[in-house]
């Protein structure tokens, strides 16, 4: 009984924080422009630290302090109309800090790409991203009520001890049936939507949840038990968004080899091909999005 209670101790706060987070990140979402970019920053700003925390890397001296911008440097240049010269940005001169912030720079910093070219350049824009973000706290929260519920075998205890196949079949039932509630919304309940929008939420509940153990991978191999302590009851920003990172960067590639709609159920995804971005001046300029 006492385990029990123990593994239930966390739930107030991460309650607490979800009903101050979430709010706000849906206002910054559905406003767009410079909210949602600067939110974007933001969070890419504190991954980045944590990122250097983890590897023990002086964010005071220059390598460090450029690290901490680089991806918002990819960002200007996205919002500019280059998003390819973004992405060799980071994936290419970020080598100059060596192979541990070269990863974190390629995960942030594409993770961040996507969800900016997913809200700007695709289908719905807002409901995009919302429904990505639903469907991840679909799988997260799910995984964690079911496998604290259920209990049972666990996943992968050399990775991550707490997780267990009832917690992530549990995930993926949550984002099925949000990715199926919210797909058969958009499409104004075609019988055929709620089908498709399960089997795509059901897919990225499996890829938020690889997000998820990669992280609780890197941490163990550290040796540390979480990337921050900035959000009571999840750690730091790293330990929230591992499964978003994984998820915006497969959506956005999904985006690119999937048609915006299939079987004629919108998705919300297909490149917006006739949309383009410009900003003459940052950060002074508004944001126009033209069809």
């Amino acid at each position: 009984m006492i385990n029990k209670q123990s593994s239930w101790q966390d739930l107030p706060l991460r309650i607490i924080s979800a009903f101050i987070i979430i709010p706000v990140a849906f206002v910054c979402i559905i406003w767009g422009g410079w909210y949602y970019i600067g939110m974007i920053a933001v969070i890419s700003f504190i991954m980045a630290l944590e990122w250097e925390m983890l590897f023990k890397v002086n964010h005071k001296n220059f390598t460090g302090i450029l690290f901490l911008f680089w991806t918002l440097i990819a960002y200007c240049a996205a919002l500019k109309g280059m998003w390819f010269q973004a992405i060799i940005i980071l994936l290419g001169f970020s080598f100059i800090f060596g192979p541990q912030l070269w990863l974190g720079s390629s995960i942030i910093g594409l993770a961040g790409l996507s969800l900016l070219w997913l809200r700007f350049m695709t289908g719905f824009q807002a409901g995009m991203i919302i429904w990505i973000i639903s469907v991840v706290i679909a799988s997260d929260s799910c995984a964690y009520l079911v496998g604290k519920l259920l209990g049972g075998p666990k996943l992968i205890p050399s990775i991550s001890p707490g997780k267990t196949w009832s917690g992530a079949i549990g995930g993926l039932i949550g984002a099925g049936l949000i990715g199926a509630l919210l797909i058969g919304y958009f499409n104004h309940g075609v019988i055929q939507a709620y089908g498709i929008g399960a089997v795509l939420g059901m897919v990225i509940g499996i890829v938020a949840q690889i997000g998820d153990l990669l992280e609780s991978k890197l941490k163990r191999v550290l040796g540390v038990k979480d990337s921050g302590k900035i959000i009571p009851g999840h750690g730091g920003v790293l330990d929230r968004c591992d499964a978003l990172l994984a998820v915006s960067i497969f959506v956005a590639f999904l985006c690119l080899i999937l048609p915006s709609n299939i079987y004629s159920v919108e998705w919300n995804g297909g490149l917006a091909t006739s949309k383009y971005l410009i900003i003459n001046s940052i950060p002074n300029v508004p944001l126009y999005i033209f069809r």
